[in-house]
């Protein structure tokens, strides 16, 4: 047996366990099932997700992030942990406070701005499609957009959205054969105001609501601000209460790769607790 230290870090209720492999002593493909058995609440530390800093493959990035959601699947993309990530990195000293760091859709960067505040620069999105029907297996059918914000979100405007069983939906929605083989997030959005937004969302890998999800309230305020249903910047209010900052530009009508550019996500993260735990040699 021997020990891994890990950090426990949570971002507007989205938790996750962080490894600074940087030295490479844990073999990569050990990650999916340190992921299940670390995330598993009650049994182990408990976390939506395992984030591994590696060393970099690119220039002019100071390292990579690898993801890996609680039940062990891979996942090309987390937006509350990217900034998780980089503002560790940065009590590591392995960066300073305007970072570049490699993910599976490319890379991104962070500014670690005071009072425990990053902003995260992302991709530009992609796959953006709107009024998708879906018939639900009562029969009913429902308008859906979608966007591929580094992971696939399903976007679905409701008036009341207290009343939404997400984990009901959002499952039937997540497995629907209009999103085969992949699969994707599911994003529950109530429009506020004009700059504000309530968001639930149904995370694919999780296989539940989470308290939050990054990439999601991304994908909810850009779809809404191309439905001109909000302006950006846009303050989006999670399950968790906590609020997150969605900024960007909106493009050419034009432009058919991406609908905006410049887009970001900034919010608080915090930084609970550190540990060790026992993994077979």
């Amino acid at each position: 047996m021997k020990k891994i230290k890990f950090a426990k870090f949570v971002a507007s209720g989205n938790d996750f366990v962080i490894i600074n492999n940087f030295d490479k002593k844990i073999q990569a493909k050990k990650y999916p099932e340190l992921a299940k058995k670390l995330c598993q609440p009650k049994f182990a530390v408990g976390a939506d997700g395992l984030l591994v800093i590696e060393p970099p493959t690119k220039d002019n990035c100071e390292f990579k992030m690898v993801y890996y959601n609680s039940d062990g699947s891979f996942a090309s993309m987390c937006g509350n942990g990217a900034r998780c990530i980089a503002y560790y990195a940065y009590e590591l000293e392995l960066c300073e406070e305007f970072v570049n760091f490699e993910t599976a859709v490319g890379i991104v960067s962070c500014e670690i701005k005071r009072n425990n505040v990053v902003k995260l620069k992302l991709q530009d999105p992609t796959q953006c499609k709107f009024d998708i029907v879906v018939k639900l297996e009562n029969g009913k059918e429902i308008n859906a957009d979608f966007i591929n914000t580094g992971v696939p979100h399903t976007i679905i405007f409701v008036d009341d959205i207290d009343k939404i069983d997400v984990d009901k939906l959002g499952k039937e929605i997540r497995y629907h054969k209009v999103f085969s083989p992949e699969g994707t997030n599911v994003d529950f959005v109530k429009v506020k105001d004009k700059h504000t937004l309530i968001v639930r969302t149904y995370e694919r890998g999780v296989e539940s609501e989470t308290l939050s999800c990054g990439t999601g309230v991304t994908a909810s305020a850009i779809i809404s601000s191309i439905k001109n249903f909000v302006e950006p910047p846009v303050k989006c209010i999670t399950k968790s209460g906590e609020v997150l900052k969605i900024g960007f530009r909106k493009n050419l009508p034009q432009d058919l790769i991406s609908p905006v550019r410049d887009v970001y996500l900034e919010g608080k993260v915090y930084h609970v607790f550190d540990g060790e735990f026992f993994v077979e040699n």
